[in-house]
């Protein structure tokens, strides 16, 4: 007898190989792309918080009307007022909607906030008498990543 084809065993045991195969690839095909995200909303809320760092920083060190004070309207609501006495308003909105901060009636919206991601964790506002420097954190987290952000900035 001279039969040249595979036997039922074969065949079951190339189909459980080339299943296993597959499955590995479309585990590090996942796990790739999970980091791919996690890499994506990090890079995202790093450079929200520069921007806007950088916004306040231009009022703030602007030669001409300078920010000179901070003044607490509320826990959300802050003035940075100018050596003109010009207000910039700065407001930490949190509700179900965004997490967003308007800054100069500009509303910047946190990255992931409109996901129920992103939490305001702590507003400080500190004024040091010794040294009149005003001092201000905001700190937010998004829920996918486990680092904490802050938006610091300091007026002398």
């Amino acid at each position: 007898m001279n039969n040249k084809g595979f036997t039922t065993i074969e065949l079951l045991l190339t189909m459980l190989l080339v299943v296993i195969i597959m499955a590995t690839i479309t585990n590090v095909t996942y796990t790739y792309q999970d980091r791919s995200n996690y890499e994506e909303i990090i890079s995202e809320t790093v450079n929200y918080k520069n921007n806007l760092t950088k916004v306040i920083y231009d009022d703030i060190l602007n030669p001409a009307d300078r920010v000179v004070s901070i003044t607490k309207v509320n826990d959300n609501t802050f003035n940075l007022i100018t050596t003109t006495n010009k207000i910039y308003p700065l407001q930490i909105i949190e509700n179900i909607n965004e997490v967003s901060i308007n800054y100069n009636e500009v509303n910047y919206i946190i990255p992931g906030s409109k996901d129920g991601l992103v939490t305001i964790e702590d507003i400080n506002y500190y004024f040091d008498t010794v040294n009149s420097l005003y001092s201000m954190d905001i700190v937010f987290r998004n829920r996918n990543i486990e680092d904490l952000y802050k938006i610091h900035f300091a007026i002398t």
